[in-house]
């Protein structure tokens, strides 16, 4: 018994797990830092894009209740946090507005010497750069 317990440990161990590197609490995390520097560099920023996230109703809801919780002197911030993690929650509330291709690009790579049998594909027209630009005109 001994023996099967260790080895079930060792493969538990050795065994990759999927990583959430980039999280609904990075994604909140990058927006109180953000915050911080609008503030003090730019605030009419601050209220056009909490004004922007107010407009989604899955967002002003749950943001609003968060929100009302916190002192009067950290709302603001709170709110813009929160609109930071909508992303995160899209993907398991509401699947036809997640954009899963937003998130990266796969440039075609192929290093020099490989065969002409050895074939590349042009990235996905839907990819980071076309939403950047997307969201941009938006």
């Amino acid at each position: 018994m001994l023996l099967i317990a260790s080895l079930l440990l060792v493969i538990a161990t050795v065994l990759p797990f999927p990583a959430s590197a980039w999280n609904i609490a990075g994604h909140m995390l990058s927006a109180a830092i953000a915050y911080q520097i609008l503030q003090q560099e730019n605030p009419p920023t601050i209220r056009k894009g909490q004004s922007r996230a107010g407009e989604t109703s899955l967002v002003r809801k749950p943001m609003a209740s968060e929100a009302s919780r916190c002192p009067a002197t950290d709302r603001d911030m709170v709110l813009f946090m929160q609109a930071a993690r909508w992303a995160d929650e899209i993907r398991t509330n509401d699947k036809q507005q997640h954009r899963a291709l937003w998130h990266y690009i796969n440039w075609p790579f192929k290093p020099e010497g490989q065969p002409a049998s050895v074939h590349t594909r042009e990235p996905e027209q839907v990819n980071i750069l076309t939403a950047m630009a997307e969201n941009e005109r938006a």
